[in-house]
């Protein structure tokens, strides 16, 4: 069996969506529509493969709501069902983990519904045909079991199929959620955003959060039940059910509460008294207590101070100074209020309710145009590609030309929409089509604005070309060449999210110029090794450029943040090279 990562889990949980593995769970699956057994090692779980000639149907109507554009086949009833339960549900979340908080794109993300009846002759059928085709399967009645439909057998070699009913995919700078509806059983009471999903949206936030609100808000939401108006979280486990049981009879028996100062530094040495336990266990339940009182404790009065702590710990870091600040008092009236909250904690469940009830989000659909057929169902073919390379390459070329026909269809039909430009060329430039995906992307920008990725690849593209005929000696790039790959760089920075190989291009264009960074072009990379800490190529090379700019105190900076994230031999190389510099005598910028 497949199993998805983080980042291709999909949304919610619940029994009105068929085979959720992220967006939204499921509490069973359609044999008609998964075909073969999920569990069989040999099953390949394939994603949607929907080609619009085999699946006549109702239209697809489309609407903007909630930060999506939603693309859907199914009856608008049900679409708004969804659509407002995804509101409703990320309206409960907010409760714990705020907006601001949130991994976060400027475009809006896709979703797509699908209407369960005509899932089967979309993939089943078309899968069924490739093997045909491409592994010579023979017509046979007598292993229908295989997910290609009746009649089909194929070489015991062949690796078997299943189609995944829900799927959520994502770019660097782009989500969209894949979803098979059953238009009679919808309930969506009995829908909840999946842990995958929310881990996704945390961890992925930039600037990063901080580790110890990343463990604390996870293992909270481990514990956490949806119901239609609230959430729910379990009594807390303090370390593991015995030091839970500890707390309950004699708290100050059990395992004791880190100072804070320790804590929030993530130092992770054991208590000496009570050595039983591994210490990341008792970090990460400190992590889960910490956050639990911010967001419970004296009726939810510290909640506030909690998430604007957490802004600042991800950008400056932990300090006593930014706690009083937040909090209204230090280290050790917190630590005295977490260990008395600690037995309130670990008996009793806690509900967090919105106050008033919410409103659900206007919801126009009409027929959708051509363009955004084609932009949105091709984008989301585009994203498939990758992930069935992955799993089964000899597939991929289907979905391929599948992402392209459903792109150029639109093209064709003289549609030029800067976003669907941008789309087509990053469908060439991800199958390796630099030429095409250039010609894309060049009309792209001259058309309108792009999302961060179509301007970095356009940037990354002129960059190798202009490198390789520079117009200046010794190799350099002459100004205007230098603006001509700057412009989409600053356009993408501008735009969410950041990209860390945006920044990285930027110091590159810079270190192969004719006119060299002042102070305030290389405060960019300051930007960059804020957000992106541990991506050491860029460390690295911000500190180099520092250094060839003669800001040796910038670049000893950077070049200690780079010692501490290096670890392959290129880039320790790279780090003995940097101190080395550093240690000689200054030179004049």
């Amino acid at each position: 069996m497949v199993k998805l990562s983080a980042r291709r889990g999909c949304p919610i949980a619940g029994a009105a969506v068929l085979g959720c593995l992220g967006w939204w769970l499921v509490g069973f699956s359609s044999p008609a529509l998964v075909g073969a057994d999920l569990t069989d090692d040999r099953a390949v779980a394939l994603p949607p493969f929907m080609v619009e000639e085999m699946a006549k149907g109702p239209p697809w109507r489309y609407a903007e709501a909630v930060g999506y554009e939603i693309l859907s086949r199914c009856d608008d009833a049900v679409t708004r069902r969804v659509v407002e339960a995804h509101h409703r549900m990320h309206g409960l979340l907010a409760e714990m983990l705020p907006g601001p908080l949130r991994f976060s794109v400027a475009a809006p993300r896709s979703l797509i519904l699908y209407d369960e009846q005509l899932q089967p002759a979309s993939s089943q059928e078309v899968i069924a045909q490739v093997m045909r085709s491409d592994r010579g399967v023979e017509a046979s009645n007598d292993v229908p079991a295989l997910g290609l439909g009746r009649g089909m057998r194929m070489p015991l070699a062949v690796p078997r199929f299943s189609f995944l009913p829900n799927l959520r995919l994502w770019d660097r700078d782009a989500m969209a959620v894949f979803m098979i509806v059953r238009r009679d059983d919808f309930d969506a009471d009995r829908l909840s955003l999946t842990q995958d999903y929310v881990t996704f949206l945390v961890k992925n936030r930039l600037p990063a959060l901080p580790p110890w609100f990343v463990s604390g808000i996870l293992k909270l939401f481990s514990q956490t039940a949806f119901a239609r108006d609230r959430l729910t979280l379990a009594p807390l486990e303090w370390i593991s059910e015995v030091h839970s049981a500890a707390v309950k009879i004699n708290p100050a028996a059990a395992p004791a509460v880190r100072p804070l100062g320790e804590f929030l530094l993530n130092k992770l040495s054991p208590p000496v008294e009570l050595p039983s336990f591994e210490p990341i266990q008792a970090w990460q339940a400190q992590a889960a207590l910490f956050v639990r009182w911010g967001l419970d404790a004296d009726k939810g009065a510290h909640r506030e101070a909690l998430w604007k702590f957490v802004e600042l710990s991800a950008t400056v870091g932990a300090t006593e100074k930014n706690f009083v600040d937040c909090f209204g008092f230090g280290y050790e009236d917190a630590l005295a209020r977490l260990v008395v909250y600690r037995s309130a904690a670990v008996n009793r469940a806690i509900s967090f309710k919105p106050k008033g009830a919410p409103k659900n989000p206007p919801l126009v659909l009409r027929n959708a145009s051509d363009g955004e057929i084609a932009r949105i169902k091709g984008d989301w073919e585009r994203m498939e590609v990758p992930y069935v390379k992955a799993i089964s390459p000899d597939l991929a070329p289907k979905y391929l030309a599948q992402a392209r026909k459903t792109l150029r269809r639109a093209y064709d039909r003289d549609n030029r929409d800067p976003r669907l430009l941008a789309v087509m060329g990053l469908c060439e430039n991800d199958a390796g089509n630099e030429v095409g995906a250039r010609e894309f992307l060049e009309a792209a920008v001259r058309l309108g604005p792009v999302r961060p990725r179509a301007n970095y690849e356009l940037a990354r593209l002129r960059f190798q070309e202009m490198r390789a005929h520079p117009a200046e000696s010794a190799g350099r790039l002459s100004l205007p060449q230098m603006v001509e790959v700057l412009t989409p760089l600053f356009a993408a920075r501008a735009t969410l999210p950041p990209l860390p190989e945006v920044y990285e291009l930027i110091g590159e264009v810079w270190g192969h110029g004719i006119s060299p960074p002042t102070r305030g072009h290389l405060t960019v990379l300051d930007e960059g090794v804020r957000l992106f800490p541990r991506r050491t190529a860029l460390v690295l090379l911000a500190a180099e450029l520092y250094l060839r700019s003669g800001f040796r105190e910038e670049a000893s900076v950077f070049a200690d943040i780079a010692t501490r994230s290096a670890s392959d031999a290129p880039a320790l190389a790279r780090v003995a090279a940097l101190t080395r510099a550093l240690a000689e005598n200054p030179t004049p910028p």
